[in-house]
Parts: C-alpha cells; structure tokens; sequence
C-alpha cells in the first residue's frame, strides 16, 4: 500500500484506537508497519510507545512475544516459546548480526526488557536486541582500571535496568591474582557499565566473597549464590543497580541445608533450586514478594523416582534448570537441549520436546521477552 493512500485509509480512526491496535501487534509485525505511514513510524519509535508495549507484552500471559536464547558452539541461538508447545520440530535460529559467531566461549550475562547481555572470550562484552537486530560492543573493562589484563579474568556478571535513572547496567566482576613474597593474593574487583554514559565506573573492591557466573536480575538487584572464604555456607549476594552497592540478602529458614543449590527469576520472583540426590528429589522456592522473608513458598517438588521419565533423567541431576512457568503452574524445564514440562498437580512429565541447539555443547538457556528497545537511550 502506498503511504498517501495508507494515510487516507486510517484518517477515519481515532489515534486512540490505531494505537491500541499497534499495542497488541507483536515485535516483528510493528518493525514492519514502522513504515506504513510517517506517523505510525513516529508513534512506534515513540519512547512512550516502546515502554507501554513492553508493559503489556510482560503482562500477558501468552507466548507471543517470548523467546528462549541459548548459547551452543560459540554462537548464539533462538527460537521461540511458543514453539516448544505448537510445532512437533522446533528450528533454532543464529544470530547473525553480531561478529562472535566464531569465538569459543560465548556466555549469557542476562536479559532484560528484549535486551540481552553476552560475555565473549572472558573479556569482550557486547549488548544485543534480537528483535531490532541492534548490537553494540561494550568498551574494554579494564580500560582506566588499576590492574592490567594479564593479572586477572572477569569471572562473575550481571545485566539488569535501573528504573530510577532508566539506565541499563552491566555489573562485572575480575579476580586478580598477585604475589606477596612468597604467597598469592587474590583481591576482587568490580565495575559498572552504564548504557547512557557509554563507559565502565569506578571501582568497587571487596574481598572474603566469591562470585561467579551469571546474576539473576529481580527487583532492581541482581543476585548471586556466593560462598565466602570464612564461611562455608552458601549465602546470596546482591547489588543494588540504583545504589551502586552490595549486600546480603538474608537466608529463610525454609531453604537453610540445601547443597549447591541454584538461582533463577520465575514469574518475574526470585527463585531458589536444588536437587538432594542421596533422596532422588528436587525444589523450587519462589519468593514471591521481594524483602518479605515470611513470602518464601515451595512451588514444587519433584521426586525423580516416583516420575515416569520417557526417556529417563540423566545421572547429572543438577543440570536440569527451571525456565518457565505456565498458566496453569505447569513448570517448563531445560536440560541442555531438552526440554520437558512438569504437572505438579498428577506428578509426571506432560511433553518432552528437543530443539536444534548442537546437544554436545549447549551451555545455558533463558527466556527473555522481544520488545522494541533500543541500544541508544535518551537523556
């Protein structure tokens, strides 16, 4: 359609009604109609627009519009939820806008409002929207540190929106190893990236706290499981985007001797897993009302051995991740490319469903929603 007959067909309608018709209309289809007519092009590039989609696109409780990424083989892979549950062969898609394709160790730092932050080589972190095919490498970590790269490696991360000043950041965190005579000190420092100021802050450091791999991004904060050099007992970690600090979060009684457990965000809450093999069982905790100690409720426990798992459940149970819940409270679970939906209610596996992820070396998946947010912020 031509742009001047476009704009007399959709003169008649009230702009109220255009746009609660553009709300509704998934990330792909509102990336084309961006150039139906001048003016829609306008309003779907609006920052107003872009914040009420995304809103509403968390809100509902459908598939459209999300998206599960895994990392595999030093590239990054996609395909859509939706497809796990209406197609009988899900195809994973590459991505192929960003140069990383040929690097081995690619690694899922978080998503956040369709954005998604990877770590590349240990050293080079780049932010991407799949969605708009927007990517940007970030600038060097260590550029304006106090170390040089040979003495440390970037070891824990975290990708997270602060509301407060609207600015997306990137926590990371670097071991350092230096020797004193005749012993090894290793030191922890952090730095924030801010998406706005296009540059890594100052430095934080912090010892007896250990930190690694990636944080979980709930309420403003993203989290941690640490283990502390003085205490064995694992405690999560949390930093605070808005303030800029660390902290403790304090461990509930209800999930106080679980071994190694893991961290996850189902429901937009925080969550806790952990699997006791000596017992063939495995919880989730959600916290369902963030800073609320008494709001810890277990969502499910499964046991392995009373299941009947078609095919069986690998020896290596703590691989297995919680993903997804689904309406019904069913729980969507991964173990590398596989992935299996849990009914707590009649205690089995509804559907198993195996996606192209390359089985051999799939390294983490995680569900993010698309959304139209871009890689430049406004002031």
């Amino acid at each position: 359609m031509e742009t001047g007959k476009a704009e007399q067909t959709t003169d008649h309608f009230p702009q109220e009604i255009i746009e609660e018709i553009l709300y509704r209309l998934p990330v792909k289809s509102l990336s084309r109609f961006k150039c139906v007519t001048p003016s829609w092009g306008s309003l779907i590039s609006s920052k107003q627009f872009i914040k009420t989609h995304l809103q509403r696109s968390k809100k509902i409780e459908s598939f459209t519009d999300k998206r599960i990424i895994s990392t595999c083989k030093g590239n990054l892979k996609a395909c859509s939820l939706s497809s796990l549950f209406t197609e009988p062969v899900t195809r994973a898609f590459s991505f192929d806008f960003i140069p990383i394709n040929s690097s081995r160790d690619v690694v899922i730092v978080g998503s956040c409002n369709g954005l998604i932050c990877v770590l590349v080589d240990a050293c080079r972190f780049f932010l991407l929207n799949p969605s708009t095919r927007e990517s940007k490498e970030l600038p060097d970590f260590f550029t304006g540190a106090l170390f040089p790269k040979n003495v440390g490696s970037i070891r824990g991360y975290g990708f997270g929106f602060d509301e407060s000043s609207g600015d997306y950041k990137v926590c990371a965190v670097c071991y350092m190893i230096f020797r004193c005579g005749s012993n090894l000190t290793f030191p922890s420092t952090a730095r924030v990236y801010s998406l706005k100021d296009d540059s890594w802050g100052r430095n934080f450091f912090f010892k007896d706290v250990c930190i690694f791999g990636s944080a979980k991004f709930v309420s403003g904060k993203l989290h941690w499981i640490s283990y502390s050099k003085t205490n064995p007992k694992w405690e999560v970690v949390c930093f605070d985007l808005k303030s800029e600090t660390f902290g403790i979060v304090k461990q509930p009684s209800c999930i106080e001797g679980y071994y190694s457990p893991g961290l996850g965000v189902l429901k937009g809450c925080l969550c806790v897993f952990a699997d006791y093999v000596s017992t063939i069982k495995f919880d989730i905790w959600i916290w369902n009302k963030y800073g609320v100690d008494d709001s810890w409720a277990k969502h499910v426990t499964i046991s392995y051995r009373s299941v009947s798992w078609e095919p069986s459940l690998p020896e290596t149970y703590n691989l297995i991740t919680p993903l997804f819940v689904l309406p019904g409270g069913e729980v969507l679970f991964t173990y590398g490319s596989v992935f299996f939906i849990y009914n707590k209610k009649d205690n089995c596996v509804r559907q198993q469903h195996t996606v192209d992820f390359d089985l051999d070396r799939v390294r983490a998946a995680e569900v993010y929603t698309e959304s139209l947010v871009s890689l430049v912020l406004d002031d």
